[in-house]
């Protein structure tokens, strides 16, 4: 298979655009980024700034697949070779009927924070991480959004990240009509997935085996693998998320070839103890177990896409039968381990296999959670309903006295979860005796991992952070230093906080496959 493609080389999706240069600051970059000066001279550009103002040419992206209304790709983003810009303005990718909020193209100061925070968070903890922020530059320009400011007109910001290819590239944006000042200018939707989809093979993620000696032989076999690696990646990002309940709102656009996922405007952390359970909450919460379809619709979209334009209508079905079996099974099983967490039960254990009742218990006290969710809300930071719950299953598996619920000893529910803990601790504590382990430090691990993981959430939630970040963007506004301290201080605790709530679950080997060789 040739070399790894870049962004650079889909050149069918890419259209040129013009922007002007602004004045910015500085306000957020990784450690690794160097040159601080360098970067803002690169992307300190607007399209609808001053145009006496130096002129830069920047490349929009085209890509499909769901969640991009009417717009022909990343609407609001520049790309110049090195660097992605996001919250450019308008480009061309604006599509005729696209509402405001999908068409402005600016990203307010609050957002672009928002964003970088959670990539970092999820750049750590998830099993295939996150497209990083590189940086972020905030102007002297003003945006406004009623949704994204608490004080008066926001900032508008530019968020900078590392270009990734999408699975979304190479899908059709079938309702993308261009604006009339650009029409007959783009490449028909179609024409362009033709032009592109040769890429595809060649920009599929490897498995964790290797590609096998048929697929070397095999352009067919060889996609087939790596969508089926795809799919494992997507599905286990998705089953972390849902087990931590973090809604992505994400689609084919929003995660990159290496199962990396991007674009965190839109993330909600949904914990139950958090969220009083009304219309609003369960839209939201229907919303997130809604996720998994979108990517696997995705994942069928490319298997249809490689048959119409590469290869024969009869790869589309086997290549889709496979496909959406690998990603079946991968979400299935790492939902039972990520909700086996919330019941204290470690990682490692679960890795080494697991008895028979372990996918009940889980099934059974998923029930339970929703008998019980008009109860689960908790106001403040004492023990919550939920881990009191979590904790009682714990501790009448060890024989321990507890203060019962009058609830709960009538609840069939909370019997048959009940008996559904206790096989399962008896098999864990079974591998302990065997790998002579101390049991006293195991059931502590076990209650300290509960608790852990179902402590209310609150500093994770979308109001209260960018609530946090307003009061930062206001008190530092004249001050861009003690701004920088001041959201790197908040990056700190929140990662720190999140780590723990959420649980760490990287794959092996993801670091390297981000630098590249996936």
């Amino acid at each position: 298979m040739s070399e790894r493609p870049t962004l650079t080389d889909l050149t069918a999706n890419l259209v040129p655009f013009t922007a002007h240069q602004v004045k910015t600051s500085l306000i957020w970059s990784t450690a690794d980024e160097g040159d601080g000066e360098v970067l803002r001279d690169a992307c300190s550009y607007l399209v609808d700034s001053d145009d006496t103002c130096a002129a830069k040419v920047f490349l929009a992206e085209r890509y499909g697949g769901s969640g991009i209304q009417r717009n022909g790709g990343g609407a609001r983003c520049g790309f110049d070779g090195r660097y992605q810009i996001k919250g450019i303005g308008a480009n061309p990718l604006v599509g005729q009927g696209s509402d405001w909020h999908h068409s402005n193209g600016a990203l307010g100061a609050g957002q672009a924070i928002y964003e970088a925070l959670w990539g970092d968070i999820l750049a750590q903890i998830l099993p295939y991480g996150a497209v990083a922020t590189r940086a972020i530059l905030l102007t002297d320009n003003y945006i406004d959004i009623e949704f994204e400011r608490s004080r008066g007109r926001s900032r508008r910001a530019l968020l900078i990240r590392e270009p990734v290819i999408r699975p979304a590239h190479f899908e059709r944006a079938p309702y993308f009509r261009p604006q009339s000042a650009y029409t007959g200018q783009l490449m028909h939707d179609a024409q362009r997935v033709r032009a592109v989809i040769g890429h595809l093979p060649a920009c599929l993620p490897t498995p964790s085996d290797g590609f096998s000696t048929e697929a070397r032989c095999d352009p067919r076999t060889w996609c087939i693998e790596g969508l089926c690696e795809l799919a494992r990646r997507q599905a286990q990002q998705m089953a972390y998320c849902q087990t931590r309940f973090l809604m992505l709102t994400t689609s084919p656009s929003n995660i990159a070839m290496d199962g990396r996922v991007l674009d965190f405007n839109g993330l909600n952390c949904l914990f139950p103890s958090d969220h009083r359970d009304d219309f609003e909450y369960r839209l939201k919460t229907a919303q997130l177990i809604g996720e998994p379809a979108i990517l696997k619709q995705g994942l069928s979209d490319l298997c249809l896409y490689l048959g119409k334009y590469m290869f024969e209508p009869t790869f589309t079905q086997l290549a889709r039968q496979q496909v959406t079996a690998c990603f079946q099974r991968d979400f299935q099983q790492a939902c039972y381990h990520g909700y086996a967490t919330l019941l204290g039960i470690p990682v490692e254990l679960l890795q080494r296999g697991g008895p028979a009742s372990l996918e009940r218990l889980v099934d059974s006290f998923m029930r339970l959670l929703n008998s019980r969710r008009g109860t689960l809300y908790h106001a403040d930071n004492g023990e919550s309903p939920l881990e009191r719950l979590v904790v009682t299953l714990i501790h009448r598996s060890w024989g321990l006295p507890v203060h019962d619920d009058a609830c709960m000893a009538m609840d069939v529910r909370f019997a048959h979860t009940q008996e559904l803990f206790n096989e399962v601790m008896h098999w864990a504590n079974t591998t302990c005796r065997v790998e002579q382990r101390n049991s006293f430090a195991f059931m502590s691990e076990i209650e300290t991992q509960a608790r852990e993981r179902l402590k209310p959430r609150r500093c994770l939630g979308k109001v209260q952070m960018l609530r946090e970040i307003d009061e930062l963007l206001e008190t530092c506004k004249d001050d861009e230093r003690q701004l920088r301290l001041a959201l790197a201080e908040m990056k700190t605790r929140v990662l720190a906080f999140a780590t723990v709530a959420l649980g760490c679950q990287q794959t092996i080997g993801h670091g390297a496959e981000n630098r590249g060789n996936v």
